[in-house]
């Protein structure tokens, strides 16, 4: 494929892109971030672009990957897999605990943001990017020290900032800042002695977006944005919602090694041996024509499991079988648990994280519910709908951008009566075959590739450096 050539004052250069993150899969996930980091940057890779990741060397990835070299003192290097897309761990004490969310957390994601630019100044990596490509508030602070003083050594790289979920705002005392040479001046808000580092990171970066159009508009109002509505008002003009992308290399049922059948849209009867082995799993009768509902979820308020709580008895009261994997809040975890012996046979709650097991729920579940309170993208519906399970979801955020009337079904109020009716619609076109069966074959020809989003943000790039 042609290298990207474009005409500004880089020109007859690559457009060149760090990606900075504080984590990346398969090296190390936390979260959907994870997911982002190790696909956008190969899918931008096969549209010429010289994209480079850069993230912590913690004592995990030391573990789990030996093979990884060192590049020079204090970096080592390693590709993302199945492609030619460098990462590049900076090494230092304080990313070496083996819990990364200790109390030492603000102090080592601080760190973090400070080496790189201290990094791109002695041109360390012997390249230097166009464009940095923040996420989180953990690489906020990179957009500040490129805001607050233009280096003499390197002048010109400009700021994108990504949302992926504006709940975590890594509020920080503006003391421990000051202990790495910040001052009060330098921020635009301080509220009880703290820094709202994803607050500053909206203002001061050259672009900001989000992962999906929706949840863009979202969080300009205070329901959504909290106290950054504000400041995000102020960047209306350079906000931006792309949608993520599914990673199809890990997710593909015509390839998926752990579900008992794989499965296409030209074998799609080959999901009801998958429904038969979930229904084994989790010790349900093994019939075709009864609906089983699923749901992979971190269990938590945000994912609307209080309006499942609230709703459940009424739910179980319905001809169906239902099947929840996850960890969470222990309210939830035990109230599952209490459900699990109440509805033998029929509910099965799994209280863990199990990815083999994930992927042959999707496989085999006929519906998938997502009664989101919140929002930004989503990842669950996209597997769901690409393993032919329909999506029964709240209308917000990403959620909104992806499930539409053709692929699956949706309530717009948060309200457990909403989510219980809209549960009681899929049954009835479950048991309508023609029309289910359509509604299955739409679902699965949706592209939610990361090419898609990949040309979305090469615009938005290109639109920075012109």
């Amino acid at each position: 494929m042609p290298i990207l050539r474009i005409k500004n004052r880089h020109r007859n250069k690559q457009l060149k892109i760090l990606f900075a993150s504080y984590e990346c899969a398969p090296f190390y996930k936390l979260g959907g971030l994870g997911d982002v980091a190790g696909s956008l940057p190969v899918a931008l890779k096969e549209l010429g672009v010289d994209i480079r990741v850069i993230m912590p060397y913690y004592y995990k990835i030391k573990e789990d990957y030996p093979e990884i070299k060192k590049y020079k003192l204090n970096i080592y290097q390693s590709n993302l897999p199945r492609s030619r897309v460098p990462v590049y761990f900076l090494d230092q004490p304080i990313f070496r605990a083996k819990n990364i969310f200790d109390q030492s957390e603000r102090a080592r994601f601080i760190t973090f943001s400070l080496l790189i630019k201290e990094l791109l100044d002695e041109n360390s990596l012997n390249w230097r990017p166009d464009i940095i490509h923040c996420n989180d508030w953990q690489t906020a602070l990179v957009t500040k020290t490129y805001k607050k003083q233009k280096s003499q050594k390197y002048l010109g790289a400009k700021t994108v900032f990504t949302i992926h979920n504006i709940g975590y705002t890594g509020r920080t005392k503006l003391s421990v800042l000051e202990k790495f040479g910040f001052t009060e001046a330098d921020f635009n808000q301080i509220k009880n002695g703290s820094v709202n580092l994803m607050r500053q990171a909206i203002l001061d970066a050259d672009l900001v977006s989000t992962v999906s159009p929706t949840y863009a508009r979202e969080i300009l109002t205070p329901a959504y944005g909290y106290d950054m509505a504000d400041a995000l008002e102020k960047r209306k003009k350079d906000l931006c919602g792309i949608l993520n992308g599914l990673n199809v290399s890990d997710w593909n049922p015509k390839k998926d090694k752990d579900i008992i059948k794989k499965f296409g849209l030209e074998d799609i009867g080959n999901k009801y041996i998958n429904k038969n082995q979930l229904q084994k799993i989790c010790g349900f009768e093994t019939v075709v024509n009864v609906p089983l509902i699923a749901m992979v979820s971190r269990l938590a308020g945000q994912k609307g499991f209080d309006l499942l709580k609230q709703a459940f008895a009424e739910i179980m009261r319905l001809n169906l079988q239902f099947v929840i994997l996850g960890t969470g809040a222990k309210e939830y975890e035990d109230f599952f648990r209490q459900m699990n012996e109440r509805y033998k046979h029929r509910f099965s709650a799994h209280i863990k994280f199990d990815l083999k097991l994930a992927h042959q729920i999707y496989a085999g579940a006929d519906m998938f519910l997502m009664p989101s309170k919140y929002e930004p993208c989503g990842l669950g519906q996209l597997i769901a709908m690409k393993y032919g399970a329909i999506p029964i979801v709240r209308s917000t955020g990403g959620l909104v951008d992806t499930v539409s009337r053709d692929s699956g079904l949706s309530f717009k109020k948060y309200d457990s009566s909403e989510m219980f009716k809209t549960i009681k619609r899929a049954l009835t076109v479950y048991h309508n075959q023609r029309k289910w069966l359509k509604l299955v074959k739409n679902s699965m020809k949706k592209d939610f590739s990361w090419a898609t989003s990949a040309k979305k943000y090469l615009k938005i790039y290109q639109k920075l450096i012109k």
